[in-house]
Formats: structure tokens, C-alpha cells, sequence
């Protein structure tokens, strides 16, 4: 029990640090130690195994009832979007360390793609860094017009969704819809403007 609570404890504070820091600055740490990471995402896994919902398989059954999208997974962790729905679309995977070829090695501020070039955008528990509407702002300009956001987020980081919609809309979303999905908030916006009518940096508490 005292190794377990240890082990844990570690993986809350290293959660913790990466949503406080700035993601240039993880991104920096995590490439010259990837071995964060990789505990990281061996302790995610453990926890989620009894989870009732996971939102990268929500976001699979959504995919999967579609055909020839090009889309973006931003923080993918192991990629796991990608794995189950390549056979259907052209899918890009983002995360800080790239766990298989597949993978873009990257802070996800700043991605590799041409402005205009998705029709959806997934954020699966990956809105994490001080800089978070960095994200959101990437999201916007790859994004064609009149596509798709997608964001599962924990409900309890959330203070005040309303407040968090108005954020989007002036970052150049449509939020149309926000649900609960267990324990998470599921947010789908569509992209309405080229070009976001307000500078904002969203919040979670």
C-alpha cells in the first residue's frame, strides 16, 4: 500500500506540473527525458482500466460511423485513435513524445500542418499546460471552416462551462453542444470564423 500510495502520489504530481507549466517548456523536459512519459501513460492506463467511460473510445465510435475525414489528434498519448480508425481516415497524431513512427513529436501549440487542412480536431484529456488555449488557437487555424472540435475534459477542472463556451466562441468556435459523459464534459464546436474576434486565454479553475 505505501509503494502503490508513492507510486500515485508521483503520478498526481507529475499531473499537476503539466498543467501548470508551460507546454514548450514540458516539451523541452519530456524530449530530453521521454521516461516521464512513459510513466506517465503506464499509470493512466492502470487508472482507466476501470473507468465505465473513455473518451478516446467515444471518439472511436463517433469516427467509426464515418468515412474519409482528415483528423488531427492533439496530445495523443499512445495513439490509440489512430490505431482503431486509419483503415477510415487520414489521421495526424500529436504528442510529446512519439511512441510509435505514426507519431509527431511535438508541442501541440505548434503542430506541423498547413492552416486549413482538418476537418476535425480531437482533444481527449490533452488540454493540459498553462498554455492551453495555445491548443485551441492551433486547432482554429488548422482546421478547415465549418469543422469539427471535439474535447473531452475531467468535469471537475471545469469552474464554469458557460464562461468556458463564451471563451471558444471568441476563439472562433461554435460550441453547439456540451454534454456529460461520466465523470468528463464533452464539448463539439464547429469552426465558424477564419479568424478568431477576440483575444482570450481560457480557464479551467
Amino acid at each position: 500500500m505505501t509503494k502503490r500510495e508513492a507510486r500515485y502520489g508521483y503520478f498526481s504530481r507529475l499531473n499537476n506540473s503539466w498543467n501548470r507549466r508551460n507546454s514548450g517548456k514540458t516539451h523541452d523536459a519530456l524530449k530530453s527525458n521521454p521516461v516521464e512519459w512513459e510513466y506517465y501513460h503506464t499509470h493512466y492506463r492502470a487508472a482507466r482500466a476501470s473507468w465505465p467511460t473513455l473518451p478516446y473510445e467515444e471518439m472511436i465510435r463517433w469516427l467509426r460511423e464515418r468515412e474519409g475525414l482528415v483528423v488531427g489528434d492533439f496530445g495523443c498519448g499512445e495513439a490509440k485513435i489512430a490505431e482503431a480508425v486509419s483503415d477510415r481516415h487520414v489521421v495526424y497524431s500529436f504528442d510529446h513524445v512519439a511512441i510509435s513512427d505514426n507519431v509527431t513529436a511535438c508541442d501541440i501549440a505548434n503542430v506541423p500542418l498547413d492552416d486549413n487542412s482538418l476537418d476535425v480536431v480531437v482533444f481527449s484529456l490533452s488540454l493540459m499546460g498553462a498554455n492551453f488555449t495555445d491548443y485551441i488557437r492551433e486547432a482554429q487555424s488548422t482546421l478547415k471552416l465549418d469543422r469539427q472540435l471535439h474535447i473531452f475534459e475531467s468535469t471537475s477542472r471545469f469552474s464554469d462551462r458557460e464562461q468556458f463556451k463564451d471563451g471558444l466562441r471568441l476563439l472562433g468556435f461554435d460550441p453547439f453542444a456540451v454534454e456529460d459523459r461520466w465523470k468528463f464534459t464533452y464539448i463539439w464546436a464547429l469552426k465558424e470564423k477564419h479568424v478568431p474576434t477576440g483575444d482570450i486565454e481560457l480557464t479551467f479553475q
